[in-house]
């Protein structure tokens, strides 16, 4: 299955005709006006001191200083590379904070692997990404990123290699390769991600996926961990999210291996009927599965059903944690105290 143009466009349309609601008096959740000392954009110019561009905005930051850049309604047609060396949130105006439904701020750009200039030799699948993330310190707030290349090949919507980044209450949107989690501590909250074809993958991170909704639109695998050797941390853990998709039933597997220690979890989530009864795939010519690492605890729906599934995946008998991975006090680090 292929997103069409025109199922993209209605989609984007109606991200820009909610743009410009204003948000319920007194809503507890929202973030409708930048904070003290934020980088400011407006596409209107209306705003004293913006920018126009999301882009001009990042450029104007200094490397290494504490920054944030608030962003109010509007589509972006445009490519983002962030590579500050210090600390940075990225703020979308949303009324509420706890849903990515309520976004209002959308960047879009279409570049897959197939339409990629052939001068570019090196980082290919970075260079395709609608905003590619390469900073110790970073968090995104209520954006949707989208790829809108389609079923043409690998299209990222976002590439992260960070010391630590969350992504929180965003929809990132693509078909195959749409977000790639390649290093460092990323956590995702509450966020959506769409695609077909190993639309989650990532060879060095540790990834944790919370509340967050995966939705497929074409048959596929879901990840593609690419964890290279048995000391490399590098996981995938998917906690109380739902699996789902329209386009038909049983065509979408959990995740296959990238490489042949690769590591992914699904627990306490919601798996739709998309999810084909055997859960995980082999790699196309290489099996790798001697050495891998794909577990589920507690899911529910009816791609939950354990009876049908491969004899290289099994069943955690306790949940993972994510303090385990990331600082006890990650909440107050990493994002708003309500993302989770």
């Amino acid at each position: 299955m292929r997103i069409s143009a025109l199922s993209v466009g209605v989609v984007l349309a109606s991200l820009v005709a909610v743009a410009n609601a204003r948000c319920p008096e007194l809503s507890p959740h929202a973030r409708n006006s930048p904070p003290s000392g934020a980088t400011v954009v407006d596409q209107s110019g209306k705003y004293p001191g913006s920018y126009q561009t999301i882009t001009e905005a990042i450029d104007s930051l200094s490397s290494t200083s504490n920054a944030s850049i608030f962003i109010f309604p509007g589509l972006f047609k445009e490519r983002l590379v962030v590579s500050n060396k210090g600390p940075l949130i990225i703020q979308g105006y949303t009324c509420d904070i706890l849903s990515y439904s309520a976004n209002k701020v959308t960047i879009t750009h279409t570049m897959s692997q197939t339409t990629l200039p052939t001068n570019i030799i090196k980082n290919r699948n970075e260079a395709t990404s609608t905003m590619s993330l390469k900073t110790p310190s970073f968090q995104l707030n209520n954006l949707n990123v989208v790829n809108n290349a389609g079923n043409t090949g690998q299209a990222l919507a976002v590439y992260i290699e960070c010391d630590k980044c969350s992504i929180n209450a965003c929809s990132l949107q693509g078909y195959q390769d749409t977000v790639c989690a390649n290093k460092g501590l990323i956590l995702f909250a509450k966020t959506h991600i769409v695609g077909a074809v190993d639309f989650i993958f990532g060879k060095y991170a540790v990834a944790w996926f919370e509340l967050c909704d995966i939705e497929a639109v074409g048959p596929g695998t879901i990840t593609a961990n690419g964890r290279q050797d048995a000391r490399s941390p590098s996981l995938f853990v998917f906690n109380k999210g739902k699996v789902y998709g329209n386009y038909g039933k049983k065509e979408t597997y959990l995740g296959r291996p990238w490489s042949e220690y690769s590591k992914a979890v699904f627990q306490f989530c919601y798996l739709g009927p998309i999810i084909n009864p055997e859960g995980w795939l082999e790699w196309n010519g290489d099996p790798n599965t001697e050495n891998v690492f794909f577990k589920e605890f507690q899911n529910t729906g009816v791609g939950a059903a354990r009876d049908k599934r491969v004899k290289f995946s099994g069943e955690l008998t306790e949940a993972l944690k994510i303090t385990d991975y990331f600082t006890s006090d990650f909440r107050n680090e990493w994002c708003d105290k309500s993302c989770l």
